[in-house]
């Protein structure tokens, strides 16, 4: 009973630490924001609560850098082209400048060019 009750404990400290983790790092909403820009089409929007998280504090690093790929990813065609700016604003909120020139690496390895069509829900690539 000890030794279960001394388990009992352990997990809840770790569920607690992992709960606080989640708070402070954002990551519910970092991941909201992810799930919607993989599947809704709205540059404008996910422009402006892309560089909000780009400057908060409580977004780390690896967040910002993986939430700029995904941007660079989803709108690299747009007739309205904010990679610059946001690979700018990267910088500004702290991801280190060899980090912020994975985001031409990405395009180059999975930009529209080298990709399949109908990625991002739409099919007007397909012959």
């Amino acid at each position: 009973l000890r030794t279960q009750s001394h388990t009992v404990s352990k997990h809840v400290a770790i569920m607690g630490e992992l709960a606080r983790l989640v708070e402070v790092c954002s990551l519910m909403d970092v991941s909201a924001f992810e799930q919607d820009l993989a599947c809704s089409d709205d540059q404008g929007g996910h422009l402006k609560e892309l560089m909000a998280k780009l400057d908060s504090q409580t977004v780390k690093i690896p967040d910002k850098l993986r939430l700029g790929m995904l941007y660079a990813l989803r709108y690299e065609n747009a007739i309205t082209n904010a990679v610059p700016a946001v690979k700018e604003a990267m910088k500004r909120g702290g991801v280190p400048p060899e980090d912020v020139a994975l985001v031409d690496v990405i395009l180059r390895y999975a930009g529209s060019k080298v990709r399949g069509p109908g990625l991002y829900g739409t099919n007007k690539d397909v012959t």
